[in-house]
C-alpha cells in the first residue's frame, strides 16, 4: 500500500515538473516571437508612425494632411481590449476596411510567422 500511495506522489511530481517546464518554455517562445517582431517592426518603418515605443507619436505624423488619432499600444488598458486576431487583422487589412483611418496601410505580405511575432511584439510593448 505505502509502494502505491508513493508511485501516486512520485509521478504527481513528475507530472507538475513537466507542466512547470511547459510553462518556462512557451514563455521563452513568446519572448522570442516578441524580438523577432521588434525587427519586424524597424524593417518594415512601423515607427515613423507608431513611433520608436508604440505610443503612435511617430515623427512622420505632423506631416500628414489629416489628423490621426494614433492608438498608445504602452496603455496596458487599452489594449487589454484588443485581440490578437484583431490587431493581425488590421495589420493585414490596413485601418479602412476596419472603419479606422486609411493612413494604416495594409501589410498583406508578411507571413504567418511574422505577423505572429509583431503581433507579439505590439503586445509586449504594454507590460
Amino acid at each position: 500500500m505505502e509502494a502505491l500511495v508513493m508511485r501516486g506522489m512520485f509521478c504527481t511530481l513528475v507530472l507538475g515538473l513537466l507542466v512547470l517546464f511547459s510553462l518556462a518554455a512557451s514563455q521563452t517562445a513568446a519572448q522570442d516571437n516578441a524580438e523577432a517582431g521588434a525587427a519586424v517592426y524597424k524593417t518594415q518603418n512601423c515607427m515613423e508612425c507608431h513611433g520608436d515605443e508604440g505610443k503612435g507619436d511617430g515623427f512622420i505624423l505632423p506631416m500628414l494632411k489629416v489628423k490621426v488619432q494614433m492608438r498608445d499600444w504602452t496603455d496596458k488598458a487599452a489594449m487589454s481590449g484588443l485581440t490578437d486576431e484583431y490587431l493581425a487583422e488590421i495589420i493585414v487589412k490596413g485601418g479602412e476596411p476596419l472603419g479606422k483611418s486609411d493612413v494604416m496601410l495594409k501589410y498583406d505580405t508578411f507571413n504567418e510567422q511574422q505577423l505572429k511575432d509583431l503581433v507579439a511584439f505590439i503586445r509586449s510593448l504594454a507590460r
